[in-house]
């Protein structure tokens, strides 16, 4: 049996449990994004990104720069509503008409925050089933970053 949905366009649910609160886990993931975010393999830049900036702001960018002052936005702030969401059209390396969707909760759990991940709007993108298969993975390995970082003294 398949694990993918009948539906390519069904949103893609990630969710891991933090040793931090609601209002910490909800910083890292926002404000501290540099610190965990793996730029070298997972941004527009590569090698060469030095920092992802979140403008906690409804309307604001999510921005990579770039070692020569270059910047790439990688989306847009839909909701902000610390400590327990974020909501974001993302876009990175793509026209923002061709924006997904991500939101992200905070809720208290035994053992700190449980953060969810839901991305959806994958028909926004013309290759939304080949985005969707590749962002499965590639949120595992992410959100791992954000896991270890979290845990990290």
């Amino acid at each position: 049996m398949s694990n993918e949905p009948a539906d390519a366009d069904a949103p893609l649910v990630k969710s891991l449990v933090v040793p931090l609160r609601p209002e910490q886990a909800f910083e890292l993931f926002t404000a501290g994004m540099s610190r965990w975010w793996p730029l070298d393999s997972h941004s527009v830049g590569e090698d060469h990104a030095h920092a992802v900036l979140v403008d906690g702001t409804v309307g604001g960018a999510v921005t990579e720069w770039v070692d020569d002052g270059r910047s790439e936005v990688w989306g847009r702030v839909t909701a902000w509503e610390p400590p327990g969401r974020v909501a974001l059209d993302w876009f990175p390396g793509h026209p923002e008409k061709e924006a997904t969707h991500l939101e992200v909760t905070f809720v208290p759990a035994d053992g700190g925050t449980r953060v969810e991940l839901t991305h959806s709007r994958w028909s926004a993108r013309p290759d939304g089933e080949l985005a969707r298969t590749e962002y499965d993975p590639g949120w595992d390995y992410v959100l791992g970053r954000y896991a270890g970082r979290a845990a990290a003294p």
